[in-house]
């Protein structure tokens, strides 16, 4: 037996055309039976960005061109994919829906606390070690790759099938460095 199989809430990823994840995510909603029980997102991240003189946050996708589902198995997932047109393809290679390892699945829950969207992150960096103090990298500062001060990000590794590891930007403002 598959050391997932049976696991309930699994999440999957899909893949589709750049900047039509919404656009495929509603008419999977449209096309779900209500009791289907399993839901279809899109993950965002907050991040700040300098423009007219001041710090505006702003919303992006984390992954674009992926939808995740958290769902029982693909099969249902599956079925519903395979009446929908206009996506460019899945995750992987022969598979629907292709199923996010545990580690990923486990910190992309972390990271949105349920949600679709990931928000900004603050902390301290003390003698070359960051500390996160607020936000949604707060205990995941070993999984921080590399910061980029300027941007105001902070960079994980992300990898599951049809995306080898990719950093990832997660907004992260340093406030203080000594």
């Amino acid at each position: 037996m598959d050391k997932d199989e049976g696991r309930e809430g699994m999440w999957y990823a899909v893949r589709t055309m750049e900047g039509e994840e919404e656009a495929v995510k509603r008419r999977v909603g449209e096309m779900a039976p209500r009791e289907s029980g399993w839901e279809c997102r899109v993950l965002y991240c907050i991040h700040k960005k300098r423009y007219l003189g001041e710090w505006h946050e702003e919303r992006e996708r984390l992954l674009p061109g992926y939808l995740f589902f958290v769902a029982d198995g693909p099969e249902p997932v599956s079925g519903v994919l395979g009446r929908i047109t206009g996506y460019a393809g899945l995750a992987g290679e022969g598979m629907e829906a292709c199923p996010v390892e545990r580690e990923e699945e486990e910190l992309l829950e972390r990271l949105a606390g349920g949600t679709e969207e990931i928000g900004m992150s603050y902390g301290v960096i003390r003698n070359g070690v960051l500390k996160v103090k607020e936000g949604a990298l707060v205990g995941l500062e070993g999984a921080v790759r590399k910061i980029d001060r300027h941007k105001r990000k902070g960079y994980i590794n992300l990898s599951f099938p049809g995306l080898e590891k990719k950093l990832v930007g997660i907004g992260l403002e340093v406030t203080e460095k000594s």
